[in-house]
């Protein structure tokens, strides 16, 4: 790293440095000056001498003592504002001015609080902890299908495996972790199907005596960058009126269905949001609905009792970050506006800050799309529908260009950074100190990206 931008990094605001740089530096023009009254010079005693007059020490009147105070005095100073230089890179994961500089502009980021499940919540994440490590991840429990709920009925807990997808996602040592957690046993009674991570975290709540314990203990032992909690504690029973009529029940059965969906329900329907969510949502700078299926996903969250109103109350501002692409079944012919109007009839009006959509310079091949998706395609952008529905829309190139039908997690979680540190709003209650803080991170993930 060049000298220069290593002593930026040094001046930085916030790092806790340079008040116990200034005190040693004090510190040692006491033990100098010390130094030099003990040669008895004049200059030198008469200050060492109003040092000790107002420490109050009644000592006799002899230079060399007086030296000899300041010099212990500046030495103790030294020693202390050592020690906490110290303590502040022992905290950190490495010892550098590298690692401490980078653990403490994200432990000053913004406050974010991400709702939803599937594979879309890990790929938010994953850019997200590049800006913050103050991030909580509330994910949705009504998974009924493949490991997750076998799990589920075998022993009646909530379902683990978007939770397990959120801890690999916010994890130090994510390639690692991903491989490990993810691993499926492909054979063996009782094990055949299941993954190591849903059965790890089954083990930890059995050992615990809770699921919040256990979570708990992975965030330490993984070192995760943020905070995941389910929802509700409350497994949750996906309920789906269909447009003819008809309900379906179960999510795996939702997204096998056909026809659109009219309105979604869950069950129980007095199920509570966890308490610790609510806390989250109440100190955000920022809640983001999404990305996700959108019926299976996003909105049962929305369904737990308290979410909207706590989403309501909050002070952050709530992105809606809609799919790349359409779902058959579930939101086939959806324009954007359809995804928002569906969170709306499910929450309530007037949500919705801000739609974060990709602006489709990326066109997906339309052949290998319908392989790929299943015969999904790319959500069509409707401004006006947006702006009736009182959302600002915010697009942005969102995928990669290997991969068109999905988000890319840096495109995606800088898109939503950006948004929020030119909100007003949101600048008015952070404060001078900490919006320098936010440029600084921007500025800070820029230099990375390059």
């Amino acid at each position: 790293m060049k000298p220069r931008k290593r002593l930026s990094k040094w001046l930085s605001p916030g790092l806790g440095l340079k008040r116990w740089a200034i005190l040693g530096g004090v510190a040692l023009g006491l033990v100098v000056l010390g130094l030099w009254s003990m040669v008895n010079n004049q200059t030198a005693k008469q200050f060492t001498y109003d040092v000790v007059h107002f420490l109050q020490l009644n000592l006799p009147d002899l230079s060399f003592w007086q030296g000899l105070i300041c010099v212990f005095i500046g030495i103790g100073l030294i020693l202390y504002s050592s020690m906490q230089v110290s303590s502040r890179f022992h905290s950190t994961k490495g010892s550098s001015i590298d690692a401490y500089y980078e653990e403490t502009i994200l432990a000053n980021g913004p406050k974010i609080v991400v709702i939803g499940g599937g594979t879309g919540l890990g790929v938010l994440l994953r850019g997200l902890k590049k800006y913050t490590s103050n991030i909580t991840a509330a994910v949705t429990v009504g998974d009924d299908g493949g490991s997750s709920g076998k799990l589920r009925e075998a022993f009646d807990v909530i379902p683990v495996g978007d939770i397990r997808n959120c801890i690999v996602a916010l994890a130090d040592e994510q390639d690692i972790m991903e491989k490990l957690f993810s691993y499926r046993f492909a054979k063996g009674e009782g094990l055949k199907g299941h993954s190591l991570g849903n059965l790890l975290l089954l083990g930890l709540t059995a050992v615990q005596g809770n699921f919040q314990d256990a979570v708990a203990n992975i965030d330490q032992v993984l070192h995760i960058s943020g905070r995941v909690l389910p929802i509700t504690m409350e497994p949750l029973t996906l309920v789906a009126k269909m447009s003819d009529g008809k309900r379906i029940v179960g999510e795996c059965h939702i997204t096998d269905a056909e026809a659109a969906i009219a309105k979604l329900s869950i069950r129980p329907g007095d199920a509570e949001v966890l308490p610790e969510v609510l806390a989250a949502i109440a100190e955000a700078d920022a809640i983001v609905l999404g990305p996700g299926s959108l019926y299976t996903s996003v909105l049962p969250n929305l369904c737990v009792k308290g979410v909207t109103e706590a989403l309501a109350k909050s002070r952050g501002r709530v992105f809606y970050v809609c799919n790349v692409m359409t779902q058959p079944g579930e939101t086939t012919d959806y324009t954007a506006a359809d995804h928002l109007r569906a969170i709306l009839d499910h929450s309530q009006e007037g949500l919705v800050d801000y739609v974060i959509a990709d602006d489709g310079t990326t066109s997906p091949d339309v052949a290998l799309a319908d392989f790929i998706t299943g015969g999904g395609a790319h959500v069509q952008v409707d401004a006006a529908g947006i702006k009736k529905l009182g959302a600002d829309l915010v697009t942005a190139p969102l995928v990669a260009s290997d991969n068109p039908y999905r988000h890319a997690s840096l495109p995606l979680a800088k898109t939503i950074m950006e948004t929020l540190y030119n909100d007003n709003y949101f600048r008015l209650h952070r404060g001078l100190v900490k919006s320098y803080w936010d440029w600084q991170t921007y500025k800070h993930r820029k230099d990375l990206d390059t």
